[in-house]
């Protein structure tokens, strides 16, 4: 009797460890792809381009410092500052969407436990990534592009533009499309940094 049971929880040990082995890797793996899908990534993919916007903006901005273009208003025609004007903002977001150089730059890193969109120092080249962060950009144009125009247009004085830095991610992916959860958090910068010194940054 004492055998029969020795063997009996042998056989049970052997066969609860096949069964480890063959259900954990896929169980693991089938946990991991879940975590990368897009509808996880959503919120990330959201705030790099909303990053590549800002970026774009301060490009557009700091470029034509200085500028100025004649608007009518109320039948005569007024020289304002170009990068005061919505055209100026229009203008950089008519290119973020097509720089695929940029988005060709981003990985999926993992995050204080959470997979996450990160630029990186040079080219990565992940088809799908590339397409993921395209797909949401032409998104966030056909959806939202003129709450985002007026967004940045409201910040386009001198003293008002370190709250389009600071908070542009936010207000794009939380406030407008809600790609976001409220308790999202956001790392952003206050200061205007150009496109190559973020780049070189990340």
């Amino acid at each position: 009797g004492k055998l029969r049971g020795m063997r009996c929880r042998a056989a049970i040990l052997v066969a609860a460890l096949a069964f480890a082995l063959l259900c954990g890797p896929a169980e693991a793996a089938k946990k991991k792809k879940v975590k990368t899908t897009f509808k996880a990534l959503k919120c990330s993919a959201c705030k790099a381009v909303a990053q590549e916007i800002k970026n774009e903006v301060q490009h557009q901005w700091k470029t034509h410092a200085g500028d100025t273009i004649l608007i009518e208003k109320r039948k005569k025609k007024t020289k304002v500052s170009y990068v005061e004007s919505e055209l100026s903002v229009q203008e950089a977001l008519d290119r973020v969407c097509s720089q695929e150089g940029s988005f060709n730059m981003y990985n999926v890193t993992s995050v204080d436990g959470k997979p996450e969109y990160t630029k990186m120092s040079s080219t990565v080249g992940k088809k799908q990534y590339t397409t993921q962060l395209q797909g949401m950009c032409q998104t966030l144009m056909s959806e939202h592009e003129s709450e985002i125009v007026t967004f940045f247009h409201q910040h386009s004085k001198q003293d008002l533009r370190p709250a389009a830095w600071s908070s542009g991610q936010q207000h794009i992916c939380g406030s407008i499309a809600k790609f976001c959860a409220p308790e999202e958090t956001y790392n952003e910068s206050g200061e205007v940094v150009t496109k190559a010194a973020t780049e070189a940054e990340l």
